[in-house]
């Protein structure tokens, strides 16, 4: 099985990575990863946060990029309307 690695706004913050089937599965563990991060931060109101994940392979060759806005439900994402 692969590995893939899910770093935090920079390269070489998972220097473990994780063992999936294939991109699609890591790029659900980000998405995951990022919403329990994202309710965290809100919860203790943390203001300075990452704003992205990025997957990699074990080359770090970046395979994909998850953004932290993106988990935040769609009425939020979207400029309201004054």
């Amino acid at each position: 099985m692969p590995r893939y690695f899910l770093h935090i706004d920079e390269l070489d913050t998972d220097p473990e990575g994780t063992e999936l089937p294939d991109l699609e599965a890591a790029r659900r563990e980000a998405m995951l990863a990022a919403r329990e991060m994202v309710a965290e931060w809100i919860l203790h109101g943390i203001e300075d946060v990452p704003t992205r994940i990025i997957v990699t392979d074990a080359e770090e060759t970046v395979l994909g990029i998850v953004y932290m806005r993106d988990v935040l439900p769609r009425a939020l994402r979207e400029k309201a309307d004054l």
